[in-house]
């Protein structure tokens, strides 16, 4: 092919993929490209920029696609109890049967649009440093953009080992695909280990703030790559290092707890508690189509949130919310503002229920117009007191504690030991019910079978917290192995 018109139609795709949601598409068939052509492509300001947001474009994507980052995080958790007459293959999942003929294996087993992203991503990496500074106006904005493209591979490199454990570790872009090799999955520990080593890369090369206040939390900062770095080093149960990272970002990010009467705003996005936040836009053609695919949050929705749907995909399980929030049920203002009807068949979590109609009155096209919260401050306070809690230091863990729960009305705990450490994870999960935080904070903690008891700890207890790969991915690429749990059952 002509290299001008690749060097044309790659620009192209990078446009569009920070445009619309159908266009986002277009970008994931990005091939490989040569050297000569990506010199010639990554030459000034306008180009890195174009190509870190086309990287935000993909993950934005990834995550909402198949309701990727809830069904990883939530479902699991039992936090719903999912309809299986709308939704047979994730009513398999809240049980955790991660298999099975109804199991969506074709998204939720296969991670090679991850490697679409991390292609990308190691394109920025390699080719941005070398644009002759000159080429910014500011000269600070190249190296956030490479401390972006550094988070941005640590965030997806941690997120897929917290769903697959050990994968393929890939840092550097592929400038001709036929010469591209297949490598085998690197352990869970080494994939950390790089993601570590690429955080702390962004942590320096970012600064706390935005210089544009159109780009709070929807670009990540060195708050975002703090907040990162807690949450790894608790996922190691390094709990030192876990408190040192999330104490940074509470008292050098600028961020603040929103208050209670302002506590939808969270949702909407770019809130002063938001610290990393998947942008979307409905002024910006991004509202995700509810009937287009049910993609997003709208399966926990039906009417009178959405105009004429009279079903719901994911009731939630009112045994799981009530035994969260039964003893402050009255004055909790997360249960009585982001719940609704909980107590039925067909109760409606409406978090996310920012709804507006690409049609106007005749309401036939809703679209969902909330962010998905990555990281936001009330998380990051719960997991620092959770790390004081297991360095011993209560007194510590119960004043953040504390502020959490006053925020969201109900009394000051006062405890410690094994009882404290209950209390904030039950705190986590009800603050962040349906933020995709929930399984991973039940693994973390070896509580999984415990708050679901359709798990089984047999299964747990032999790594089947994690997913299997698609077998499919192994027809062209014999270096892979099964998760092992998996092995000889798909």
């Amino acid at each position: 092919m002509n290299k001008r018109l690749l060097h044309k139609g790659y620009i192209t795709l990078l446009l569009a993929s920070i445009m619309t949601l159908s266009s986002c598409s277009k970008i994931l068939d990005l091939e490989p490209h040569n050297s000569t052509f990506t010199e010639a492509y990554f030459t000034n300001e306008s180009d890195a920029n174009t190509a870190i947001a086309g990287a935000y474009a993909l993950l934005r994507n990834i995550l909402i696609a198949d309701n990727t980052w809830h069904v990883y995080g939530d479902v699991p958790a039992s936090e719903f109890l999912i309809n299986g007459n709308y939704d047979s293959g994730n009513s398999n999942v809240a049980l955790g049967l991660f298999t099975g003929l109804n199991v969506n294996g074709g998204s939720y087993w296969n991670w090679q649009k991850y490697y679409k992203l991390l292609q990308q991503i190691n394109l920025i990496i390699a080719r941005v440093p070398g644009i002759d500074s000159t080429k910014f106006v500011d000269p600070a904005t190249k190296s956030h953009i490479i401390g972006e493209a550094y988070f941005l591979r640590a965030f997806t490199y941690f997120f897929m080992s917290r769903v697959w454990g050990g994968v393929p570790l890939k840092l550097t872009p592929d400038y001709d695909a036929n010469a591209a090799l297949n490598i085998p999955r690197s352990p869970a520990d080494v994939v950390l280990a790089q993601c570590l080593a690429d955080v702390s890369i962004a942590e320096k090369d970012m600064a706390f703030g935005y210089s544009d206040e159109g780009q709070r939390a929807v670009r990540a900062n060195k708050g975002s790559a703090y907040a990162l770095e807690a949450h790894i080093k608790a996922w190691k149960k390094d709990y030192a290092g876990c408190e040192a990272a999330a104490n940074t970002v509470i008292t050098q990010g600028g961020y603040q707890l929103v208050d209670s009467a302002n506590y939808a705003s969270v949702f909407i996005g770019k809130s002063a508690e938001g610290i990393f936040e998947i942008n979307i836009n409905g002024g910006q053609n991004e509202g995700i189509a509810i009937n287009g695919g049910g993609n997003g949050s709208a399966v926990t929705l039906m009417q009178p949130f959405v105009y004429g749907k009279g079903y719901l995909e994911w009731p939630v399980s009112t045994i799981y919310v009530n035994n969260l929030y039964k003893t402050d049920s009255a004055t909790d203002i997360r249960y009585r503002s982001f719940f609704f009807q909980p107590q039925s068949s067909n109760g409606q979590v409406i978090k996310y229920a920012n709804i507006t109609y690409a049609d106007g009155s005749t309401k036939g096209d809703p679209r969902l117009n909330n962010n998905l919260n990555i990281f936001r401050l009330a998380d990051i306070i719960l997991l620092r007191a959770e790390a004081l809690n297991k360095l011993g230091r209560d007194g510590e863990a119960v004043t953040l504690l504390n502020q959490v729960r006053k925020r969201a009305g109900v009394p000051d705990y006062n405890g410690a030991g094994e009882a404290l450490a209950t209390t904030i994870l039950e705190e986590r999960l009800r603050e962040l019910f349906f933020e995709g935080q929930s399984y991973f904070d039940l693994v973390r903690n070896d509580k999984v079978t415990l708050y679901n008891e359709s798990f089984s700890q047999d299964q747990y207890n032999k790594g089947g917290w994690l997913w299997p790969i698609d077998p499919n991915m192994f027809k062209d690429d014999y270096t892979l192995a099964q998760t092992p749990f998996w092995q000889g059952k798909l």
